[in-house]
């Protein structure tokens, strides 16, 4: 089969090569102020600091490193939301084109909408959601750019209400800015580009991870993608809380996807699969790249292969 590679001066090419995108000198990665982490109850994570509880948020939440974000659409927030939250929602910070020139200016863009919100390099951002596990987007997008305290909520709001605690309706207030405008350190091995990808088909080394619908993915997929569906990583029942380490490695080990890979999630337009990127560093994998791109730019290019049925 005849495919079309464009070039292969990716971002993250670029990046390795020391080369730069013309943004100016790389920006300062500063110590954060960060709360003490407790690690989830019964869990066995790589990386257990990459979830926070109830009982850490209800220790930690008021301190002012601390900031909550309700990562939920506006009017589901306005219905009811964890005291001294802030919004946004994966709309507001998608980035479907992964060329160049447009991850520079998405990256620009959400920098703005991170110092409206009074985020600094310096916070710790703890993300939630409603039960839709999409608080993992807001990690990912900051995990991109180099903030290095951002968790997830386990359980999200529903986790919240289950423990007792009232959820705030009141119009919340407008978010100071944050005194220093937000500018990250873009973290090119954590994305990857159209190009990288299509490269990756012929590699034995890369495994890419379909988080869409079993019906989604027999309609058409990139070819050798494996399907897991991006719920999966969540127990069934809301609060729908991340899965123990065990079943998540088997989840994954079973579709072929080990540590050894180098793993490229994505769904349609990588909302579902930063969940899958999330899961997958939870549990210690080191080498995954979200194409956030996802479905929406694979098929915007006509030349590319696509494979339908239920098989990679």
């Amino acid at each position: 089969m005849h495919r079309h590679v464009r070039s292969r001066f990716t971002r993250r090419a670029i990046f390795g090569a020391g080369l730069g995108l013309g943004l100016g000198a790389p920006h300062t990665t500063f110590g954060q102020a960060t709360p003490g982490a407790s690690p989830v109850a019964g869990d066995d994570y790589a990386h257990p600091e990459m979830l926070v509880d109830i009982p850490w948020l209800e220790a930690n939440g008021d301190d002012p490193p601390v900031i909550l974000v309700g990562f939920m659409p506006a009017d589901d927030f306005a219905q009811g939301f964890i005291p001294n939250s802030v919004q946004i929602d994966w709309p507001d910070l998608e980035v479907t084109d992964t060329t160049n020139d447009s991850l520079a200016a998405w990256q620009v863009e959400v920098e703005r909408k991170l110092t409206n919100l009074g985020i600094s390099r310096e916070s710790t951002v703890v993300a939630y959601d409603e039960g839709s596990l999409f608080a993992a987007r807001m990690w990912w997008v900051l995990h991109y750019l180099g903030h290095t305290d951002v968790r997830v909520l386990d359980g999200g709001l529903p986790a919240w209400q289950a423990a007792g605690h009232e959820l705030e309706v009141d119009a919340p207030e407008p978010p100071n800015p944050a005194d220093v405008p937000y500018r990250g350190d873009a973290q090119p091995d954590v994305i990857a580009q159209v190009a990288e990808v299509e490269v990756g088909l012929d590699d034995d080394g890369v495994v890419i991870v379909d988080a869409r619908t079993a019906d989604e993915y027999a309609e058409g997929h990139i070819p050798g993608a494996v399907n897991v569906n991006y719920p999966l990583n969540a127990l069934p029942e809301p609060p729908k809380f991340w899965k123990p380490a065990g079943e998540l490695k088997r989840l994954y080990g079973d579709a072929g996807v080990t540590t050894e890979k180098h793993v490229i999630p994505y769904c349609s337009t990588g909302v579902r699969s930063a969940v899958t990127c999330f899961s997958l560093r939870l549990i210690g994998h080191e080498n995954v790249s979200l194409f956030t791109g996802s479905w929406a730019e694979w098929t915007s290019y006509p030349e590319l292969p696509i494979t339908t049925g239920d098989m990679p």
